[in-house]
C-alpha cells in the first residue's frame, strides 16, 4: 500500500497534538508564578529602601553603604536614637505597633445603675425594666465596648420613654428615673472613649500593619476613613433624640461592620509604619548622601557619566516608586489629621491614647514630611550644579 500523503491538514494535526501536550504544563507554570507573586505580595517600603540605598553606593564604590552602617553602629544612635543634621536634632521614629498603650491604661471605668428591688418593681411596665434586666445575665456583663456602646444607646431611649410615661401617670419615681437619665447621658463619651480605646478592631488599625503601604488599590483604604469617622460621629449624644427611635443606633450590626473594615484595612497603622520607615531610612541617607555627592565632578555645570547614572537611580526609585507611596501616605494623612487632631484633644480619651494619636498622627508625620523635603532639595542641589533634570536618560 502506497504510504499516506504527508498534506497541511496532518501537519495541522501534529502541531494541535503538541499543544496539548505543553499546555497543561505551560498553565501549571503560569499557576504557579500567581501564587507565588500572591504569597510573596508586592515589596515594602523597607525593601525599596534597600534598593534604592544599594544602587546609589553601588555608584559611589560602596562607600555610602559603609558610611550608614558607621552611622547605625555609632554610640549616638545605639544609646539614644538620635542623629543630628545640621543645627536640627532628630529621633528616629518608632513604628506604631511599638508604641500603642496597654489595654489597662486606657479603659475607662463607668459605674452602673444603682436600682433597688422596689424601683426595679415599680419600672417593670417601661421597656427599662427588661433591658436592666439583660445587663445583670451573664452574658451582659461581658458585653464588648461596641456592645456596650449599643446598650447605652438603648437605655437612654428606654429611660427617656419612662420617665415621660412616669410623668404622665404622677407616679413619683418619675424623678428618679430622670436622674438615672442625667447619669447615663453624662457617663455616654466615656463609654465611647472605650470604644475606641479598647475595642480590638481600633487596636489593630492604629498599631498593627499586616501589609504595607501601597501607591495605589490599598484594600478598604477609602472605607476606613469613612468607618473610623463613623465611630467618632457616635461620641456626640446630642445627634441622637432619645424619645424617638433614633435614641438607637439603627442598624445594631452597623458598628460592627465598620469596625471590622478599620481590622481589615489597618490604614493608620500603614500609614504610620511608613512615615517612620520614610523618615528613619531618608535620615540615613541625608547625612551620608551629601558628602558622596559633594566629590562627584561638575564642573563649569558639565555633567559626568557618573552624574547620570546617578540621576537615573533617582528617578527610577525615589521618583517612580517611593514618591507615589508617599503621595498616597500624604493623602490619607490630609483626610484624618481632623479627626486625629479631635482624639488628641479630647477630654475624656486617656492621655496614653492620646500620646499614641498624638505621636504618629501629628508629630511624626511633621518630622517625617522635613526629612522627605529636605532629601528632595539636596538632588535639587546636586542636579541643578550638574545641569542635569531630575527624568532619568529615556524616560518618556
Amino acid at each position: 500500500m502506497a504510504a499516506e500523503a504527508y498534506t497541511p491538514m496532518h501537519q495541522l494535526k501534529h502541531f494541535i497534538a503538541a499543544i496539548a501536550t505543553v499546555l497543561p504544563v505551560v498553565l501549571a507554570l503560569l499557576l504557579s508564578l500567581v501564587l507565588l507573586q500572591g504569597c510573596f505580595g508586592p515589596p515594602s517600603i523597607d525593601d525599596t529602601m534597600d534598593e534604592y540605598t544599594n544602587r546609589l553606593s553601588r555608584v559611589l564604590d560602596g562607600s555610602l553603604t559603609e558610611d550608614i552602617h558607621k552611622l547605625e553602629n555609632s554610640a549616638l544612635l545605639k544609646n539614644s536614637a538620635l542623629n543630628k543634621i545640621g543645627s536640627q536634632t532628630h529621633a528616629l521614629l518608632l513604628i506604631p505597633s511599638q508604641t500603642y498603650p496597654s489595654l489597662s491604661d486606657v479603659g475607662n471605668n463607668v459605674t452602673t445603675l444603682n436600682i433597688n428591688i422596689r424601683e426595679f418593681y415599680a419600672i417593670q411596665d417601661c421597656e427599662l425594666g427588661r433591658i436592666v434586666a439583660e445587663r445583670n445575665t451573664a452574658l451582659g456583663k461581658t458585653q464588648l465596648p461596641s456592645q456596650r456602646l449599643q446598650y447605652e444607646h438603648r437605655v437612654l431611649n428606654a429611660l427617656a420613654n419612662c420617665e415621660a410615661r412616669l410623668k404622665a401617670a404622677e407616679d413619683p419615681i418619675a424623678t428618679t428615673v430622670g436622674e438615672w437619665r442625667k447619669q447615663k447621658q453624662s457617663q455616654y463619651e466615656s463609654v465611647w472613649a472605650n470604644v475606641v480605646q479598647t475595642s480590638s478592631e481600633i487596636k489593630l488599625g492604629l498599631s498593627m500593619a499586616a501589609s504595607p503601604l501601597l501607591a495605589s488599590g490599598n484594600k478598604d483604604a477609602k472605607a476606613s476613613v469613612n468607618a473610623l469617622n463613623f465611630v467618632n460621629s457616635l461620641s456626640d449624644i446630642t445627634r441622637f433624640d432619645a424619645t424617638s427611635e433614633g435614641g438607637v443606633i439603627k442598624d445594631s450590626e452597623e458598628l460592627e461592620e465598620q469596625l471590622q473594615i478599620v481590622a481589615s484595612s489597618r490604614l493608620p497603622a500603614k500609614l504610620w509604619q511608613t512615615q517612620a520607615v520614610l523618615h528613619n531610612r531618608l535620615l540615613m541617607l541625608n547625612e551620608t548622601l551629601p558628602g558622596a555627592l559633594s566629590e562627584i565632578d561638575c564642573s563649569n555645570g558639565m555633567n559626568s557619566d557618573k552624574a547620570e547614572i546617578l540621576r537615573n537611580v533617582f528617578y527610577l526609585f525615589f521618583i517612580e516608586q517611593i514618591q507615589p507611596i508617599a503621595s498616597t501616605l500624604n493623602s490619607y494623612h490630609y483626610q484624618l489629621q481632623p479627626l486625629w487632631q479631635q482624639w488628641s484633644d479630647s477630654e475624656v480619651l486617656s492621655e496614653p491614647f492620646k500620646a499614641h494619636i498624638r505621636t504618629h498622627g501629628i508629630d511624626n508625620f511633621a518630622e517625617y514630611s522635613a526629612v522627605m523635603h529636605a532629601h528632595v532639595s539636596l538632588w535639587q542641589d546636586f542636579l541643578g550644579r550638574c545641569n542635569l533634570s531630575p527624568t532619568a536618560s529615556g524616560a518618556n
